[in-house]
């Protein structure tokens, strides 16, 4: 899904006034709820924080620690606004 503009700024912005690092993304394949969700009777805003993972879906499924705090933080200080 692509993140609507308004929230996709919302995001970037956030991230910038907080210093907090980011990287945007747009994935080819597979999904996340937000694909459904936007496209909801007149459309809902919507945009992802995502972790980057290497051998997603699988027993050795693996991620950095500071990237989980950085989104989790970016999450927050979206919310406040």
């Amino acid at each position: 899904m692509l993140a609507h503009p308004e929230v996709k700024k919302l995001m970037i912005e956030t991230a910038k006034e907080n210093n907090i690092p980011y990287q945007l993304e747009v994935l080819e394949a597979g999904g996340t709820d937000s694909g459904a969700i936007h496209i909801t009777r007149s459309g809902v805003p919507s945009g992802v924080i995502s972790v980057p993972c290497r051998y997603v879906h699988s027993p050795s499924e693996m991620v950095s620690v500071k990237d989980v705090e950085s989104a989790i933080e970016l999450l927050c200080k979206v919310l406040e606004k």
